[in-house]
């Protein structure tokens, strides 16, 4: 079964629930046009799928979509953004 990654904005978040466990990714807007992640959360209990990676890459594709860009203060997700070289050029 597939688990859609779900995106809140009034909350600044995506996450996943999976077995009434939730794994998610938090985010802020400091300015226009810009999202800065904060953290990504995957419970022990839900690690070992991917989820984290599942997390970061739904909102790096929502940034490239409004052609915005992003910052990271979150070890996992700033180590994935270093390493995919099509979203080398949104940080800002």
């Amino acid at each position: 079964m597939t688990h859609d990654i779900q995106h809140d904005s009034v909350r600044q978040r995506y996450f996943v629930v999976i077995d009434g466990v939730e794994a998610y990714l938090t985010y802020e807007r400091p300015k226009s046009g810009h999202r800065h992640i904060t953290h990504t959360i995957v419970p022990e209990a839900l690690g070992g799928r991917g989820l984290g990676k599942r997390l970061v890459t739904q909102i790096m594709k929502d940034v490239i979509i409004a052609k915005e860009t992003v910052s990271s203060s979150c070890w996992f997700a700033s180590g994935l953004i270093d390493k995919t070289p099509e979203w080398a050029g949104l940080s800002a």
